[in-house]
């Protein structure tokens, strides 16, 4: 079975091994450098040694004799080299040599050159005198390059360990902190899927990286999940509670009509009163699976720039129509024009309108108006009024408060309207004084 490593584990081994390549390399390069400088080092001393010397070398010779004489500036020990003069013959004149080397090895003029002798390995260098008659023969030991080697190789053995070590440790903890929030991403999915709270984030501090922006957008997955799934428990706690009543009316119309001895007009009446509960039934379906739609944002808007006062003025006459026992009035500026979906901004317009009606005192006014580059759109009723308590909760889905919601309404029309209105990037409030009516408000940017 191949052994199998976590993410953390093979990066860290990459950078490991990369560690390792890069100080073995480094090291290798610093011995081979640093043998090479002290190979050119010694090797340039030894050549300075011979030429200093071989200056200090005055060769006499006449036909009876011939003599040298050293200045005072010969050293036989110079920059670190040794060196002696010897005849052509290579017979030592002056200077030493160290053991096994000496005029055994062959004069040859030139640059420093590598020789053994006596276990040893050494650089000599030679140089003629009044050509060849003398020799100035220098040497210098290769032991300290070969020291240096020894010595490095040595020390590369604690050293590259030791490196490896701290860089594998370095590199765990970099990758560590840098997978820490693909941890914390690890443990909120297993916190969801243990026990189903989509209410759980990563909740890192915004940076601009990759992870952090990956737990970003986990972060805002989890809330449009948690959204949709509580849009759902809504939507089915909603309507099985609102579809209760109807359906009990309705299962027991039919349990009276499965009676004997009903009458024409009995089984008439009973019909309708099914009729009635299954209209209401399907408006609730509709009205629920349209604001349930929108908040999931399986119905997208069709924006589009329209004429919102001609819009305005089409829904204040079909209600009209509609209600022909009420009084609608409007005051509506003409060309006023907005981006809108007209579909939506038509149902937002009519609930506001249907519910001033219902909840109204029979008079119903409808502005529409430029004021300071925003667009606002009132609907204004003369009823009882919403107690300021309830305000901020007529937005709710069914909601329906004793006095001001008594008239039979579904309690979503708001709802609905609050719904769209964002879509519109607009806002919407109530004002409201008991006793004297509501005005319903609606705000938009003119575009």
């Amino acid at each position: 079975m191949a052994l199998r490593l976590s993410v953390k584990a093979r990066v860290t081994a990459w950078f490991t091994a990369l560690m390792l390549l890069v100080t073995a390399a480094a090291l290798g390069f610093i011995v081979a450098l640093g043998g090479t400088m002290l190979e050119g080092i010694a090797k340039a001393n030894l050549s300075r040694a011979v030429q200093v010397n071989a200056g200090a070398v005055e060769y006499y010779r006449d036909e009876r004799s011939e003599k040298f004489e050293l200045d005072d500036d010969f050293s036989p020990n110079i920059f670190g080299s040794r060196c002696a003069v010897y005849t052509g013959e290579g017979r030592l004149l002056t200077g030493v040599m160290p053991d096994g080397l000496g005029a055994g090895e062959p004069f040859a003029a030139g640059p420093p050159r590598l020789v053994s002798g006596g276990g040893q390995r050494f650089y000599i260098c030679d140089l003629p005198i009044s050509g060849g008659a003398l020799w100035v023969r220098g040497v210098t030991t290769a032991e300290e390059a070969e020291v240096f080697f020894s010595s490095m190789a040595r020390l590369s053995f604690v050293i590259l360990p030791v490196l490896v070590l701290i860089g594998a440790a370095g590199g765990y903890f970099i990758v560590r902190r840098a997978f820490r929030p693909i941890d914390r991403m690890i443990a909120a999915a297993d916190a969801i899927n243990e026990g189903s709270d989509l209410s759980a984030r990563i909740g890192l501090p915004p940076k601009d990286d990759e992870i952090h922006r990956i737990a970003a957008a986990f972060d805002r997955m989890l809330a449009r999940l948690e959204a949709s799934f509580e849009s759902e428990k809504q939507f089915a706690s909603d309507a099985s509670h609102e579809l209760r009543t109807p359906t009990a009316v309705i299962l027991a119309q039919c349990a009276a009509l499965e009676k004997e001895g009903l009458t024409e007009k009995d089984y008439k009446k009973g019909i309708s009163a099914i009729d009635r509960q299954a209209q209401k039934m399907s408006r609730l379906i509709s009205r629920l699976l349209n604001i349930t739609r929108l908040e999931q944002g399986t119905v997208k808007a069709q924006f589009e720039r329209a004429d919102l006062s001609e819009l305005a003025s089409v829904v204040c006459r079909e209600m009209s129509s509609v209600h022909p026992d009420a009084e609608l009035s409007s005051e509506i500026e003409p060309e006023i024009y907005a981006e809108l979906d007209v579909a939506l901004m038509s149902r937002l317009i009519e609930n506001l309108v249907e519910n001033a009606f219902k909840y109204g005192g029979g008079k119903v006014r409808v502005t529409l108006r430029r004021e300071d580059g925003n667009i606002k759109l009132a609907v204004i009723d003369d009823g009882a009024g919403i107690p300021p308590e309830e305000l901020p909760k007529i937005w709710q889905r069914f909601y329906r408060s004793d006095k001001s919601r008594s008239s039979g309404g579904l309690g979503l029309g708001l709802s609905l309207v609050k719904q769209i209105a964002g879509l519109h990037n607009a806002r919407v409030i109530a004002e409201s004084e008991p006793g004297k009516g509501s005005v319903f408000t609606l705000t938009m940017a003119e575009r």
